[in-house]
């Protein structure tokens, strides 16, 4: 359900999954915590929660924007939920379909890949991307999951 999830900023490196749901959880019902992490598993320093009603959602943004946590003031916001990602910097001579294998092998459920193609092709050259492609998810929940390139 929309407006149940937010952003919060700010956090200490060294805060855990359980002192977020142990703050957030006067709030109201917590569905899921996903606390964003590096390629080595370190805390990036920010998480989304999701509630289980957009009025707690909203009794969070209120109440704990300014919390100290861990001696870091937090700051809490509405979570802007995209289901598209933008991947740029690829390599131009994958194909379509060698893409979209790539994508698949890490998100099996993405609802389509769309890798940007250079329109014309002169004849007896290779079909070519242009670097970026645009990979659509079910939802806001599923592309923040997972971890390649």
């Amino acid at each position: 359900m929309k407006g149940t999830e937010v952003f919060v900023g700010g956090l200490a490196r060294t805060t855990t999954e359980s002192k977020i749901h142990e703050v957030f959880s006067s709030c109201g019902e917590i569905v899921e915590i996903r606390l964003i992490k590096d390629q080595i598993g370190n805390p990036k320093g920010f998480c989304f929660v999701r509630f289980a009603t957009k009025y707690a959602a909203d009794k969070a943004l209120k109440e704990k924007s300014g919390y100290v946590l861990d001696g870091k003031k937090i700051g809490v916001r509405p979570s802007v939920e995209q289901d598209t990602l933008f991947l740029g910097n690829l390599n131009k001579g994958w194909s379509d379909e060698e893409f979209e294998s790539i994508v698949r092998q890490v998100f099996p459920d993405v609802v389509s890949v769309e890798l940007a193609m250079i329109g014309d092709v002169q004849p007896g050259q290779k079909q070519r991307n242009r670097g970026f492609a645009f990979v659509k998810f079910s939802s806001h929940a599923d592309r923040s999951s997972g971890s390649w390139f």
